[in-house]
């Protein structure tokens, strides 16, 4: 009785840390924060722009890279697969730059691209070069955070217990440690503040 009981908790348990893993996904909320902050900002179209280069394009091209079972789920859970999936944001990142900068995009557009492009190289170079899996979820969470507090409000910081969640959902998961999740909540966050100082 016992034992059923502590399997079926343990089954709820991760079902809940699965939906906030996908809820709090990169693209999730690269698509989804870019397009609240131009609503505040009154910057819809830039928004709507970064939104698509780094949330709706990123899970595309994820999803047929899928397709053709070069990678194994919409996570990227497998370390070895992530250095092609990584490339490609990378480059769809720099290409949204690019074309900010050749557009004389909004100076806080482009250090939104510059943070992103930064955080994802920085990610890149650290699970290509030491093969380590650190947690592009939290990652992404910290740099909004941060980013919220440079260009919205201070307010934006009542999001953290948020990104802990996230961070939970990725123990629970078995998908990070908690040091991985802890370094891709202070890289994100650190890489966004160094580019607040430049905007």
């Amino acid at each position: 009785m016992g034992d059923a009981q502590g399997t079926v908790s343990t089954a709820e348990t991760s079902g809940w840390a699965r939906i906030v893993t996908n809820v709090g996904a990169p693209w999730v909320l690269n698509a989804v924060v870019p397009v609240v902050f131009g609503a505040v900002r009154g910057d819809l179209w830039w928004s709507l722009f970064v939104s698509v280069m780094a949330g709706i394009l990123p899970i595309l091209m994820i999803v047929a890279m899928m397709a053709r079972r070069s990678v194994g789920d919409v996570h990227v859970t497998n370390r070895d697969e992530r250095t092609a999936v990584l490339g490609g944001i990378i480059a769809l990142a720099v290409a949204a730059l690019v074309i900010e900068l050749a557009a004389s995009a909004p100076t806080w557009i482009v250090a939104m691209t510059v943070a992103g492009v930064a955080t994802i190289g920085l990610i890149g170079a650290i699970t290509v070069l030491a093969r380590w899996k650190i947690s592009v979820h939290t990652a992404v969470a910290g740099a909004w955070i941060v980013l919220g507090v440079g260009f919205i409000s201070p307010w934006a910081l009542l999001a953290v217990p948020l990104a802990v969640l996230i961070g939970w959902s990725r123990l629970v998961l078995r998908d990070h440690t908690l040091n991985q999740a802890l370094a891709g909540f202070a890289l994100g966050a650190g890489v966004s503040w160094l580019a607040l100082l430049l905007a």
